[in-house]
């Protein structure tokens, strides 16, 4: 038993109803990251003490996903060891921070809520509970962006296109529509478990409202992987259960799609079929199967331990074939938009069949449990959020409420039994030496993002040069993989082209120069690096180190249109015709003619070359 359950139960919740809401705008930089990223570390931090302090709770499946866990651990270990990066592989990259420390944090709050869950239904209904009424306000505020309403993000970030074919992807809490649309099918069957299983009447019409509101959301998001994962899962709820459907819920559905059409149809469902007519101009998702295609050939360069965790987009652009280029050029891939690719390019062979040994491991523990109505509504919950995170890459939350439900299926299909012994006290210096990393780790990464933050708040408000002064004062406490070189290079550069004090307009530019050449060795997209430094070394007139750029650029992104259309510009003033007009060709080639200036500038320097032979 635990000596303090009610400590246990409030972290566990804590987190559960934290994690997903919590967004700090005007305070952090990375607003829907870092916050997020701190209450993990922190959660653990509380949790790893107290955990090990107690008796343990054993079953084989505890005991079989315990050695999963600790292998994953020395999977992302060893291949942030090897990393071509590792100090991004430790901390993780800018768009989510997935590096080592995070996710093995993850990996041990996952670990504690199994054990506090085993075997003990009411447990798990309470934390049911709050990741249900965490996902009120959270698909409420998705609802409400959809109809044009925040205060805390600048809507046109998310309105895509000119009315009236405008459509609109609302992000909720998590900062991008896709991974938001993916936490409410956990919301959705976490609701349905109450609403099946709870006792208390209150929560199973909480539960119910929460799902319902999840439901709404999903399907203003327009996002496909979500409601596929929603219809897997609804129809695994239903077989699981296998009872036919009473008449009062079939008229509720055709009343719920009556209301859908109605609303499809109406002025207020413009954006939606807005949405639905991207679907069928792009009924392959963005390019995924090539993205994918591509994602395995990568992988295959270094298959045992992988590149390293969180650079996949650094070196991805080398393995980017034209055809993928072709269709679309302005686009950047952050990730292969699939977890097992994920694991597959970042950990190797090895981390693949880790991951797909958990989820195994899952599907397994709904086969086993006794109790069918929470079997199925947590089975739901693990069939959904699988099919629609193979369209999309873990974040934070996803990966977390996706392990967790696998670890609460686990703690409830097989018997508990509580081992009386308790650790040795001299071996509780591993964990309060874990905890004081996590707390570092997320004291040093709130600190450096709300430094960042400022700095830009400085820079918007005209002050460049205080903005300089607190970057330099700040910049050598960033923690690992948290690399800015880039954004202040173009922000400072910026200020400094429209600064009328000359004096300190030139330097401002040295500085944001400086700025791009560190960022040249460092940056996570490291073309676009580049790129900025053939801008800077541009404004100079330095034409050899210019052209040194926009090459190195084309080493790191092939198949990017952009540096050699510029790469040829540079070539054609420089009166070294054949060579910019064979960039000038592949530039044209490579941008598929979505931009109509690169095929123009080929036309000229087509003329150019004539004229020159004559």
């Amino acid at each position: 038993m635990w000596d303090s359950v009610a400590d246990m139960a409030i972290i566990l919740s804590a987190i559960a109803g934290l994690l997903p809401l919590i967004l700090t705008p005007h305070l952090l930089f990375y607003y829907d990251v870092t916050p997020k990223v701190a209450v993990l570390l922190a959660g653990a931090a509380l949790a790893l003490p107290l955990t090990w302090r107690e008796p343990r709770t054993c079953s084989p499946g505890l005991r079989i996903l315990a050695w999963l866990l600790a292998a994953q651990a020395v999977s992302l270990a060893l291949s942030t060891a090897t990393s071509t990066d590792p100090a991004l592989s430790l901390g993780g990259g800018a768009w989510r921070r997935f590096g080592l420390i995070t996710q093995a944090a993850m990996l041990l709050f996952v670990w504690p809520a199994a054990q506090y869950t085993a075997g003990d239904s009411r447990r798990l209904l309470r934390l049911l509970r709050m990741i249900a009424a965490a996902g009120i306000p959270a698909a409420l505020y998705g609802i409400l962006q959809y109809f044009g309403w925040d205060p805390l993000i600048d809507p046109a970030k998310y309105h895509i296109g000119v009315a009236p074919f405008t459509i609109v992807r609302p992000p909720g809490t998590l900062g991008y529509v896709s991974y938001f649309a993916t936490y409410l099918l956990t919301v959705i069957f976490a609701g349905a478990a109450l609403a099946i299983a709870d006792d208390s009447r209150a929560w199973k019409l909480a539960g119910a409202l929460a799902g319902a509101l999840a439901i709404v959301a999903v399907i203003l998001t327009g996002t496909r992987a979500a409601i596929l994962g929603l219809g897997v899962g609804a129809t695994f709820l239903a077989l699981w259960l296998g009872r036919p459907m009473r008449r009062r819920a079939l008229a509720a559905s055709a009343l719920a799609a009556a209301v859908l059409a109605g609303f499809y149809f109406s002025p207020a469902g413009e954006m939606l079929r807005s949405r639905a007519r991207w679907f069928a101009e792009d009924p392959l998702g963005g390019g995924r199967l090539l993205l994918w295609r591509d994602s395995l050939r990568m992988a295959g360069a270094r298959w045992p331990l992988g590149f390293g965790l969180e650079t996949f987009s650094t070196y991805f652009p080398r393995y980017q074939s034209a055809e993928l280029a072709k269709q679309y050029p302005q686009f950047y891939q952050e990730s292969p938009h699939n977890i097992f690719l994920d694991a597959l390019v970042s950990q190797g062979l090895v981390g693949l069949a880790l991951l797909l040994a958990v989820t195994v491991l899952g599907f397994y523990a709904i086969w086993r449990m006794e109790n069918r109505r929470l079997a199925a509504a947590l089975g739901a919950a693990l069939a959904a959020t699988l099919v629609s995170q193979q369209f999309t890459s873990f974040i934070l939350p996803t990966a977390v409420f996706f392990y967790l439900t696998i670890a609460l299926l686990v703690g409830q299909a097989f018997l508990p039994v509580h081992d009386p012994k308790t650790r040795p006290r001299s071996l509780l210096l591993l964990p309060a030496a874990l905890s004081l990393l996590f707390i570092a780790y997320a004291v040093s990464l709130t600190v450096a993002d709300a430094v960042l933050a400022r700095t830009d708040r400085l820079v918007r408000a005209g002050n460049p040069t205080e903005a300089v002064a607190l970057h330099r004062r700040f910049a050598p406490w960033q923690p690992p993989g948290m690399r800015t070189d880039l954004w202040y290079s173009r922000a400072i550069g910026g200020v400094a082209l429209s600064d009328p004090n000359r004096q300190e307009a030139v330097a401002l530019h040295r500085e944001a120069l400086a700025a791009a050449v560190r960022a040249s060795r460092t940056a996570e997209d490291r073309e676009n690096a580049w790129l900025n430094l053939a801008f800077f070394y541009g404004l100079d007139n330095d034409y050899p180190h210019t052209e040194q750029s926009l090459r190195a650029a084309i080493e790191f992104a092939p198949h990017w249109f952009k540096p050699h259309w510029l790469l040829a510009q540079v070539l054609a003033a420089g009166g070294h015709l054949a060579q910019a007009r064979a960039e000038a060709d592949q530039a044209a080639d490579l941008n598929g003619d979505k931009n109509p200036e690169v095929a123009e500038t080929a036309r000229q320097i087509h003329e150019k070359t004539s004229t020159s032979k004559k």
